[in-house]
């Protein structure tokens, strides 16, 4: 694998079965299936699978493990702009967790051999990279993202991003958005709309560190400086804590109301638990 890929294996693993089964618009609608391996069986398995040569000869109840032989089609959706130069919670820079998080949900899809592409950029506009299937196509996608990163990205502006999927992109398919947390506005919300009226969607978010910390800081995407805890002061602390607790709520709410599955995760590490929560409620979706 490249380099991308194994730093998204280092943090995600290996292991993908079962992930995004299901959904509204899983393109499995037979029982078109072959075989993967066996495992125990557990009341509520279709006995039809059971493999009974195999028990016999372990003496257990076990159960054929199938994959789909069919596929989805999956676009990748990522903010590529001044936002992901920006630290997490964990210290790590938010473009590098956010390329974890990608090549983690390309690693699941070439078990399944999905085709997967890929819309990124900022505010100026919009890179496209059409959907293919294989390890060589993804870790090209993933370069492409990280490079766009790195040189002088423009403002971060991911409605620019998923105005251009709602707009390009017709067929129903699976989309993964991969951004920091977005601000809610009504513009947000009619192209979040459209989208969710004709593809799945779920979205990981990449946390931001606090704002204030002990020493002072700067925000990317404006270049200002952001002065210390103690130099702002409790009474100004406690604002922002405040502020914040209602941005986290408005966002969590924004994301409900529009029925899209979603996660924030604060650093690499949290990368394998959170994406298989987020797939397993994919699966049950419609």
């Amino acid at each position: 694998m490249g380099k991308h890929l194994n730093k998204a294996k280092a943090h995600f693993g290996t292991d993908t079965r079962g992930m995004l089964e299901g959904g509204r618009y899983a393109l499995l609608h037979t029982r078109s299936l072959e075989f993967d391996d066996l495992r125990p069986y557990v009341p509520g398995d279709d006995v039809r699978d059971i493999d009974w040569k195999a028990s016999a000869r372990s003496g257990h109840v076990l159960i054929k493990r199938f994959v789909s032989e069919k596929h989805h089609k999956i676009l990748l959706i990522a903010d590529a702009g001044r936002n992901m130069s920006a630290l997490t919670p964990s210290g790590e820079v938010k473009r590098d967790v956010a390329a974890h998080i990608l090549g983690a949900i390309g690693l699941i899809t070439l078990r399944r051999s999905d085709q997967i592409g890929m819309v990124y950029g900022d505010h100026r506009g919009c890179v496209n990279v059409p959907q293919r299937r294989g390890e060589t196509h993804i870790e090209s996608m993933l370069h492409r993202f990280y490079h766009h990163t790195q040189t002088q990205p423009g403002p971060s502006d991911i409605a620019c991003q998923l105005d251009y999927a709602a707009t390009h992109y017709r067929h129903p398919m699976l989309i993964a958005v991969v951004s920091d947390e977005p601000e809610v506005d009504e513009h947000l919300a009619d192209i979040v709309t459209t989208l969710a009226a004709r593809h799945d969607v779920m979205w990981a978010m990449v946390a931001d560190a606090p704002a204030v910390g002990t020493v002072d800081g700067y925000d990317v995407a404006s270049g200002r400086f952001v002065l210390n805890a103690q130099t702002l002061g409790p009474r100004v602390i406690d604002a922002y804590r405040r502020a914040e607790m209602t941005r986290t709520r408005e966002l969590a709410e924004f994301m409900t109301a529009h029925a899209i599955p979603h996660t924030t995760i604060r650093g690499s590490d949290e990368i394998r638990p959170r994406i298989a929560a987020l797939t397993e409620v994919f699966a049950r979706a419609g």
